[in-house]
């Protein structure tokens, strides 16, 4: 008798220990609930959250990690309207299940495989833009968006791309290198010009 009430005590402490830890509210400044995933076809995996509350433009950003595997990917997000925020992730967390890291919050979801209508082939090119760190007072290439069209790109075309993180229009140019300003990048894409 002894032994199965020291073994039920067992089970019980362990299950405690356990329920605590799940339960755990984040230390945040309101809350964010998870609505919607989805994978366009032309552009990114894209997760949209609900929010209440105040939080730092710093904390919008996070990880996704993919389950069962050793693959863990940047999380961009911006504050799309006073109760929204979109965010960003790599298309490689197509078609898996992920957990999602933001702002102190975790989310467990799947991301469906690349959906949308398949059209005429596309030239697509990533967009990228300065992001300005205030925290660290650091400047960087990121690239934001995908951006895709009926014909090859040619270089010193200009797209005007909505850009969520400055919530407004900017005229991107269609470059072969970095202009003179931050870090280099390799690949052919639409800038932002340095000159702003």
């Amino acid at each position: 008798m002894r032994k199965i009430l020291f073994t039920g005590f067992v089970l019980l402490s362990l299950l405690a220990l356990v329920t605590g830890t799940v339960s755990a509210a984040p230390q945040a400044d309101g809350l964010i609930t998870l609505v919607e995933v989805r994978n366009d076809r032309y552009g990114n995996v894209i997760f949209v959250f609900n929010v209440s509350g105040e939080f730092a433009r710093h904390k919008l950003n996070g990880t996704v990690d993919v389950q069962g595997e050793d693959a863990k990917y940047g999380l961009h997000c911006s504050l799309v309207s006073d109760d929204t925020i979109q965010c960003t992730t790599s298309k490689k967390t197509g078609g898996r299940n992920v957990v999602v890291y933001l702002a102190g919050f975790i989310f467990w979801t799947f991301v469906p495989e690349v959906s949308g209508p398949v059209g005429p082939s596309q030239y697509c090119y990533n967009v990228y833009d300065i992001f300005f760190d205030e925290q660290n007072e650091d400047a960087y290439w990121y690239s934001f968006t995908t951006h895709c069209q009926e014909t090859p790109a040619n270089y010193g075309d200009v797209e005007n791309i909505y850009n969520p993180d400055y919530q407004d229009y900017y005229d991107y140019e269609f470059l072969p290198s970095t202009p003179g300003c931050f870090d280099p990048i390799v690949e052919d894409a639409y800038y932002y010009i340095c000159g702003f």
